[in-house]
C-alpha cells in the first residue's frame, strides 16, 4: 500500500501545475497539455532522441570510470594509514568545491563536446564514492583481514574475497549520492557549455522563449533518473543491502 501511494504524488503534481498554468499564457507557463504535445511535436522531429541519448551516454561513461578509480583509491587509502592521512585532506577539499565551478575551466582545457562534460561527472561522483568506500574499510573488522592473511589471502585475494564483500554496502550509499551530484552536474554543465544533450536542449529553448520545450526538458531529467533510480540503483541496493547484517545473522 505504501509504494502505490508514492505514485499518488504524481496527479497530485499535474493538479496543481494545470491549476497554476491557467493563470499564465500558455507561452508564459504552458499546462501540462501544452508540454504534451510539445513532447509528440520533439519527438516527431527526432533531436530530442539524439540529446537524450547522448546525455545517457555520457553519464553512462562517466559514471563507470569515476566509480572504478573510487574503488581502487578507496581500498587503497583504506589498507594504508599513510595513503589515507595523505588523501583526506585532498578529499575534503575538493568535495568542498562545486563540481560546476570546474566546468568553465574543463571547457578551456578540453573544448566544447563530450570530454568536458565527462570530466564533470567524474568529478562529481569520485569522491562522494571514494568517501564511503574508506569508510566501509575503516568498519572491515581486523580479525577477518587476519584470518584471511593466515589463510593466504594477499593481493587481489584478499581485495577481492575480503576487502569488496565487506565495503560493498557503504559503497552503494556514495553511489546513490554519485549519481545524484553526476546527473544534475552533468544537466548544468550542459547548459552553460554543451553543444548538445538535455541541459543544453533547455539551454537553446529557454534562449528562443520555447517554456513548452524548456518544460519538457525538466521533466525528462526527473524522469530519467527515476527511471535509472528503479531499474538500477534499487536492485543493485536491494541485492547487496543484506550483506550489511550478515555479521549479525
Amino acid at each position: 500500500m505504501k509504494k502505490k501511494i508514492g505514485w499518488l504524488a504524481i496527479p497530485f503534481v499535474v493538479l496543481v501545475w494545470t491549476m497554476v498554468s491557467a493563470q499564465y499564457p500558455s507561452y508564459v507557463f504552458p499546462s501540462p497539455i501544452d508540454v504534451f504535445h510539445e513532447g509528440i511535436k520533439q519527438w516527431g522531429k527526432g533531436e530530442i532522441q539524439l540529446h537524450i541519448l547522448l546525455s545517457l551516454k555520457r553519464l553512462v561513461l562517466g559514471f563507470l570510470i569515476s566509480t572504478c578509480f573510487a574503488f581502487l583509491i578507496g581500498i587503497l587509502a583504506g589498507a594504508s594509514r599513510t595513503f589515507r592521512d595523505f588523501l583526506m585532506p585532498l578529499v575534503t577539499y575538493f568535495q568542498a568545491t562545486p563540481p560546476m565551478a570546474w566546468a568553465p575551466l574543463l571547457i578551456i582545457l578540453l573544448g566544447l563536446g563530450d570530454a568536458p562534460m565527462i570530466a564533470v561527472i567524474i568529478i562529481a561522483s569520485f569522491f562522494p564514492i571514494v568517501i564511503n568506500v574508506i569508510q566501509g574499510m575503516n568498519m572491515i573488522p581486523e580479525s577477518h583481514i587476519r584470518a584471511a592473511k593466515t589463510l593466504g589471502a594477499k593481493g587481489w585475494k584478499l581485495t577481492y574475497y575480503v576487502y569488496l564483500p565487506e565495503i560493498i554496502p557503504a559503497a552503494i550509499s556514495g553511489v546513490y549520492v554519485g549519481f545524484a551530484i553526476s546527473w544534475r552536474s552533468l544537466v548544468a554543465a550542459e547548459m552553460i557549455g554543451g553543444n548538445a544533450g538535455i541541459g543544453y536542449f533547455i539551454a537553446f529553448n529557454g534562449q528562443i522563449g520555447n517554456a513548452s520545450s524548456v518544460l519538457l526538458g525538466i521533466l525528462l531529467i526527473g524522469f530519467f533518473a527515476l527511471l535509472m533510480d528503479y531499474l538500477l540503483l534499487k536492485p543493485i541496493h536491494k541485492k547487496f543491502a543484506g550483506w550489511a547484517s550478515r555479521e549479525t545473522a
